[in-house]
């Protein structure tokens, strides 16, 4: 029993190995992309005032439902149960609507949360943080929701283990867009 069992557990090969160096390494640099956007928007940022409270959960929301979808998504492809196709996909669908509701329902609570905290600590009364945190939640969703689910798709297809891949990935997929979309929605709100 305990032979069959060591047996059937899965090994690391080389391939992994090499799908998850390559997946740290674009992530290491861009987060390095993310860190230099940041540094030269760091004047714009500045002049919305409570806008460094909600940055950090900002950008950690990002990652967080991406990399969950993505982890889905791989969990799914993996075991039979969701195949690479868009249409006519109801799991897909469940998980698109969980993710677009999920990110828009926390970008208004962090944007509610920062415009308190910026009340109450400092007392700059700016509503604008919330606007600026729904907007760039909806932006950001617009964009990195499909990129994960076509990404997926595309790296399980050409024979690569999502779960490997996708986690470094749409965190930094997920910094860029969402300073992206910040400073957009900046520019809108403003």
């Amino acid at each position: 029993m305990a032979e069959s069992a060591r047996l059937a557990r899965p090994t690391l090969g080389w391939k992994d190995f090499e799908e998850m160096l390559g997946s740290e390494l674009i992530s290491v640099t861009g987060g390095l992309l993310a860190g230099t956007m940041l540094t030269f928007a760091t004047g714009q940022i500045a002049l919305v005032p409570g806008l460094f409270i909600l940055l950090p959960g900002f950008l950690e929301m990002r990652g967080n439902i991406s990399g969950t979808l993505a982890a889905r998504l791989g969990s799914g492809l993996w075991t039979g149960a969701l195949q690479p196709r868009i249409r006519r996909n109801r799991i897909l669908r469940g998980n698109l609507v969980a993710d677009i509701v999920l990110a828009v329902a926390v970008s208004a609570v962090l944007g509610i949360v920062a415009y308190l905290a910026s009340s109450v600590l400092f007392g700059i009364n700016n509503v604008a943080l919330i606007y600026v945190a729904v907007i760039a939640g909806v932006l950001s969703t617009v964009i990195e929701i499909p990129a994960t689910v076509l990404v997926t798709f595309w790296f399980f297809k050409h024979g690569h283990d999502p779960d490997n891949i996708m986690g470094p990935y749409v965190t930094t997929m997920g910094d860029i867009i969402s300073i992206t979309s910040l400073l957009a929605a900046m520019i809108v709100v403003m």
